[in-house]
């Protein structure tokens, strides 16, 4: 009896913990994606509505990013993918010129 007792307290210690560490991933790319959102409000100036579209098209990145991050020399193709995915939504979002300037500043890294 005291052995069932003991793993199933072990049982919900794992669980807890693992719901912990994805909390821990979630906080931090949202963190990330506010940041680059942040970054690029300053440098291109947009405004509040652009704002949340170019935070959720980062969040969404930040997550796929997250997944393949552990080994980017095998999964450079999906990298690629992701950034031109990236690239496709900030199309959609800023105006030409704005694309432009994003492109100059943030893509000539690369």
């Amino acid at each position: 009896m005291k052995k069932l007792i003991t793993l199933c307290f072990f049982s919900f210690a794992l669980l807890f913990s693992t719901q912990g560490l994805d909390a821990q991933n979630k906080l931090e790319i949202n963190a990330a994606a506010s940041e680059k959102a942040k970054e690029i409000r300053k440098t291109i100036k947009i405004d509040k509505n652009q704002l949340e579209e170019v935070y959720q098209a980062y969040k969404t990145y930040e997550t796929t990013y997250q997944k393949i991050s552990s080994d980017l020399e095998s999964n450079q193709q999906k990298l690629e993918k992701i950034n031109t995915i990236l690239d496709t939504k900030l199309k959609s979002i800023l105006t030409e010129a704005q694309f432009e300037k994003y492109i100059a500043i943030y893509r000539t890294d690369e």
